[in-house]
């Protein structure tokens, strides 16, 4: 109406609220008197006034205000997409005094500390739904999470040609000092390049806790010592490959390529939790889908194969495939098919269930497409499909 308000701004910026201002002149009191204060603050004002000290780097007020958290989870994923080791090294120093002080342990409510890309939000409500649904997720596949002897730390990991980034790399070797009260559930792995330091890593964390592994560019001479490890995860549900590259000669090449694949499909029966595979650049595929499928112990919700050459025997055996009769997505880009009369099969198949279909650069012809197009139409779920780049 004609008297409505609007909320007072300068340009874009909104005028700070008076909480804002509180815990503003709260942190920019004498270093001492400010940690003296924040130990005493009600909980509803700690997740704000500790993320105005995060982004100020005062980490002295964080290290005094970890162990005084009144909330079972502090979840830094999104305060820490740029890493700063002396802003993590605060907030282990503060998780160092709930470990090794047993008054503070008893005052002290952190049980997770979430690294991953969670939400901060800035305000817990009081029923700290956001914090329970974070550490719900560790819980989901952690077998340490409900153990109130560890506090649970949670993190992704990603090793570029065998070497974590500094943060990383600090926090794992806090970690193993702690082992007997820290638990590290590592649940996305990545891996690029190179195995060596790999080994070290996959023995120092929880391979129940993976959930995500991604692995790229490795040569097959390193896959195959992988395998045992691989065989531990049991909840795992996201698989990658992309670019396993192979080295030697065409005589060792074979062999290795066939120990390998032997070692990955003796271990695809013990990952009883796998729902999405990405297979990306990888010709050791060539003729042997029915074997990769075969060795599934549920059906795939998304199934990726990229710039990989498929002979006719795997595409013709993709409708016939038991696991993919629950298909959510199906991505088969950049790969030559030009005559896929297998596809109509397979879709009539997933036409309760196909959400994504994805054929870009596939050399497929328009006699092709009038093929599939009958069972395509069937797809009452289907909610994205990619044809580009075709004849």
């Amino acid at each position: 109406g004609p008297y409505s308000c609007k909320p007072v701004t300068i340009g874009d910026q909104a005028l700070p609220t008076l909480q804002q201002l509180a815990i503003e002149s709260l942190l920019k009191k004498e270093e001492a008197l400010a940690i003296s204060a924040v130990a005493g603050l009600p909980w509803f004002l700690f997740p704000a006034t500790f993320e105005v000290a995060f982004k100020n780097n005062q980490t002295n007020i964080l290290r005094a205000m970890v162990p005084a958290w009144p909330f079972t989870c502090l979840p830094l994923g999104s305060l820490m997409k740029t890493p700063h080791l002396e802003t993590l090294k605060a907030l282990l120093d503060g998780l160092d005094v709930l470990i090794t002080e047993e008054a503070c342990l008893r005052r002290g409510k952190i049980r997770v500390l979430d690294l991953t890309d969670s939400i901060w939000t800035g305000t817990y409500e009081k029923d700290c739904s956001h914090q329970d649904r974070t550490q719900k997720k560790s819980e989901d596949t952690c077998r340490y999470s409900r153990v109130k002897k560890y506090l649970n730390l949670v993190t992704d990991l990603k090793l570029v040609n065998s070497h974590l980034d500094e943060c990383a790399m600090y926090l794992w070797q806090w970690a193993q000092q702690k082992k007997g009260s820290v638990h590290l559930c590592c649940q996305k792995l990545e891996i690029w390049s190179d195995m060596s330091y790999v080994i070290d890593i996959l023995q120092s964390v929880d391979l129940h806790c993976i959930r995500e592994l991604k692995m790229t560019y490795l040569r097959i001479e390193d896959m195959a010592p992988f395998g045992s490890y691989l065989g531990q995860m049991r909840n795992l549900h996201t698989l990658m490959l992309e670019g396993i590259v192979n080295t030697y000669s065409n005589i060792e090449s074979e062999e290795l390529e066939e120990k390998w694949m032997n070692t990955l499909f003796s271990q695809l029966p013990k990952l009883h939790c796998l729902l999405h595979l990405y297979v990306d650049y990888i010709h050791v595929l060539i003729g042997s889908l029915a074997k990769w499928f075969r060795h599934l112990k549920k059906p795939l919700e998304t199934l990726s194969i990229t710039c990989c050459h498929l002979i006719q025997r795997d595409l013709d055996y993709l409708p016939q495939c038991l696991n993919l009769s629950e298909l959510k997505h199906f991505y088969l880009s950049y790969t030559i098919l030009e005559e896929f009369k297998p596809l109509g099969k397979l879709l009539e198949r997933v036409k309760d269930t196909l959400q994504t279909l994805d054929l870009e650069h596939c050399w497929l012809e328009d006699s092709a497409f009038s093929d599939f197009m009958p069972a395509l139409r069937q797809c009452s779920q289907l909610l994205k499909i990619n044809f580009v780049d075709n004849k």
